[in-house]
């Protein structure tokens, strides 16, 4: 049960994009077509899940026992960039039109602060999220792994949110970005009406 809520709060409660505002940038930019939405999603779930749990590791038995954890920081990039060199290049060799498509934004993920937020939140900062400076692995990564799934949900309901937006006439001044902030602001709303349920 205690996996169960943890995962449901950081997919709705604490959604990192409409909650905490991590990652607003290729939330707007990648979210014009589902496609792109969904091989974002994907890698990005990929990246947060696996750079959280190496950098949990190294934080927890590195950083701390040797009293280094003001490497944290630069620790937590040099995983998050890793991970990033190993999708960009896995993406490039076997799908090419997918790696047009999410163009800048695939290497920007490194410097997405979705990614190192999470790090730095389960590590860092883990006495706001579990209630306790000492979270188990298991917790982290159901957590890491809760949070990408909510990333990617909300990108691929925003995406499809525009591209049926596109079949309907909207005035010039309120095109692009206007109404997809707009768009944006409803989905926090409503995902605001989950927080008190975990």
């Amino acid at each position: 049960m205690e996996y169960i809520a943890i995962a449901f709060g950081a997919i709705f409660v604490n959604n990192v994009v409409l909650k905490q505002f991590y990652g607003l940038c290729p939330f707007l930019g990648v979210s014009t077509k589902k496609s792109s939405a969904l091989s974002m999603g994907m890698a990005v779930t990929f990246v947060i899940t696996f750079s959280t749990m190496i950098a949990y590791a190294l934080y927890s038995q590195v950083l701390v026992p040797n009293d280094i954890t003001y490497l944290s920081t630069i620790t937590f990039i040099l995983v998050i960039a890793s991970f990033v060199q190993l999708v960009e290049m896995f993406i490039k060799k076997f799908s090419s039109s997918i790696y047009s498509a999410l163009g800048v934004y695939l290497p920007l993920i490194t410097t997405n602060c979705a990614v190192l937020g999470v790090a730095i939140d389960t590590t860092v900062n883990s006495s706001k999220i579990f209630n306790t400076t000492t979270p188990g692995f298991w917790q982290v990564t159901v957590y890491a792994v809760g949070i990408s799934i909510g990333y990617a949900f909300v990108i691929f309901l925003f995406s499809a949110i525009r591209e049926e937006m596109d079949a309907y006439p909207i005035k010039r001044n309120w095109q692009g970005i206007p109404i997809a902030l707009i768009v944006a602001f409803i989905m926090a709303m409503i995902f605001y009406g989950f927080g008190g349920i975990v």
